[in-house]
């Protein structure tokens, strides 16, 4: 990527953030890797919907169980399907040699990112895989236009579109 960050944050921070938040919930110790991917996306579509802008800089793909942000999925692959135990890490160059650092974001992201934990929480990862794959969501409709084994990027401007419409939709409710 050459191209100057605009976003906020990473998708790797705000994926650290949801494991921090779910260690310090008595009913939601832990998160795996289905729920978290979702709830990145989940944050990272609103935070678009909202007119905001992208979350962070990285391409959401669309995957068979629905959107992933590729660096997640490499970080914490070794999960399986089991809890996910320790934050996730970037790797950098620093001073030539790699370095690892642990991205959490914390800030003025802070209340839109609890609102988001708020409204999925309670949702397993597999309801939140379930409501990717809804008519008219983002998944949804590059599945239904490509073959889904290429893991082809779902657009932010097709994510903005569907989740500003959902904003819009509840204001006039």
């Amino acid at each position: 990527m050459n191209a100057v960050s605009t976003a906020p944050t990473s998708a790797m921070a705000v994926a650290n953030w949801f494991l921090k938040r779910a260690s310090k919930d008595e009913a939601f110790k832990t998160l795996d890797q289905l729920k978290l991917y979702k709830l990145v996306f989940f944050a990272h579509a609103w935070h678009l919907g909202n007119g905001q802008g992208p979350l962070f800089d990285e391409d959401v793909e669309a995957w068979p169980h629905g959107p992933v942000v590729r660096d997640l999925y490499i970080q914490f692959k070794d999960a399986g399907r089991g809890p996910i135990t320790s934050l996730g890490s970037r790797f950098a160059i620093r001073d030539g040699k790699f370095a690892s650092q642990t991205p959490v974001y914390a800030g003025e992201l802070e209340p839109f990112l609890e609102s988001v934990w708020m409204s999925y929480k309670r949702h397993s990862g597999i309801q939140l895989s379930n409501a990717t794959h809804a008519p008219g969501e983002p998944w949804t409709i590059v599945s239904e236009k490509v073959d889904l084994s290429c893991k082809p990027t779902i657009p932010n401007e097709l994510i903005e579109q569907v989740y500003r419409a959902k904003v819009e939709g509840s204001r006039q409710h």
